[in-house]
């Protein structure tokens, strides 16, 4: 799969995620950061398209619409991964270089990757070398990210994030519940009335699947209210917010 290529592509011929959910009615769309807008723009595939796992197999997950996002062979692109999958795929197109820790805590960096550094890993030490084809292109770039995902998750999520409170959700938020295997969620888009407030949330999940938008009960928003945010399967408490700097 060929990620920044595919999403350009599909964007031009795809339904955005923003024509695919309006607010709820009498709310409007939240300011948002560049992240935050970028992921308004992400193309949906057909409504119906079910939810499939990295075999192929269809799944019966809680969709409202599937996200056309690559997934990385095997099962790798799981939870915490689709996220850390859209937010490395923003930063390069935006003329950053990606970076993001092991759960070990090494710093994995697509600038080290495109240059031909690989890390090895014995036990829980990391150590650099050279010696792996060096390049930009989109082929290698997939092949940083299977790297990364099978070293990272939710832990390591967690600490790429900064806290936040519930009042200040926006578009590019994160609800990281860190564990063995714990779970994430991502905050697409977030829509207000007053003092009331809306999210539009996306998953991946295990094994990995399709990253989708969970379907919150006014279409597609959740209410942002309580304790918890009750996406399914998997319920995140809103006191795990957070975001990641811009």
């Amino acid at each position: 799969m060929l990620p920044t290529v595919f999403l350009l592509v599909a964007a031009a011929f795809a339904e955005p995620l923003s024509a695919g959910f309006p607010p709820p009615a009498g709310a409007s769309r939240a300011p948002a950061s560049a992240w935050g807008a970028w992921l308004r723009t992400l193309p949906l595939e057909p409504i119906g398209t079910p939810v499939l796992s990295h075999a192929g197999a269809v799944l019966a997950m809680p969709a409202a619409r599937v996200v056309a996002l690559p997934l990385v062979p095997g099962d790798l692109q799981q939870c915490a991964d689709s996220i850390l999958r859209l937010r490395a795929t923003w930063e390069r197109e935006t003329g950053r270089s990606p970076a993001f820790h092991y759960t070990s805590g090494y710093l994995s960096t697509w600038t080290d990757w495109a240059a031909g550094f690989r890390p090895r890993v014995t036990g829980n030490k990391v150590t650099r070398r050279a010696g792996g084809r060096p390049g930009t292109d989109d082929a290698n770039f997939e092949a940083w990210l299977a790297d990364l995902f099978m070293y990272a998750g939710t832990r390591s999520l967690a600490k790429e994030v900064s806290p936040v409170v519930v009042a200040d959700v926006a578009p590019g938020a994160v609800l990281v519940a860190p564990g063995s295997p714990g779970h994430a969620v991502l905050v697409l888009d977030v829509a207000r009335e007053a003092d009331r407030a809306w999210v539009l949330v996306g998953q991946g999940f295990m094994p990995a699947m399709s990253f989708h938008v969970v379907a919150g009960p006014v279409g597609g928003w959740y209410p942002v209210a309580g304790e918890t945010l009750p996406t399914a399967p998997i319920g995140m408490p809103w006191a795990t917010l957070g975001r990641f700097a811009e």
